[in-house]
């Protein structure tokens, strides 16, 4: 019996894509965090994909389809951690500006 984690490809490949944003935002700060968490559907797009993709191999009976909750909760964590970092950026920037005589 061979068991199949869903999950697993789609944190692996929301980790590469935001943190890739992040990063740009970093260089170019014409892309803005809005922009970024905007993008916050393509988590469950993804999710779903994965789970049909992995539903629609399944061919054989012998396979199980089990659901990477350790993924689940990963995605979920750093999700909330990146906010996080974006809103503590915002409100160092928007005090700096208040602060500042110029």
């Amino acid at each position: 019996m061979k068991t199949r984690k869903v999950g697993t490809f789609t944190l692996g490949a929301l980790l590469i894509v935001f943190g890739v944003l992040f990063l740009l935002r970093i260089f170019f700060h014409n892309l803005s965090y809005i922009f970024i968490f905007k993008l916050w559907p393509i988590i469950f797009i993804s999710l779903g994909v994965e789970i049909l993709i992995s539903n629609f191999l399944q061919s054989d009976e012998n396979n199980t389809l089990v659901y990477d909750k350790t993924a689940f909760v990963l995605i979920i964590i750093l999700s909330f951690f990146a906010m996080g970092m974006a809103i503590t950026e915002v409100c160092i920037h928007y005090a700096n500006v208040q602060i500042s005589p110029f």
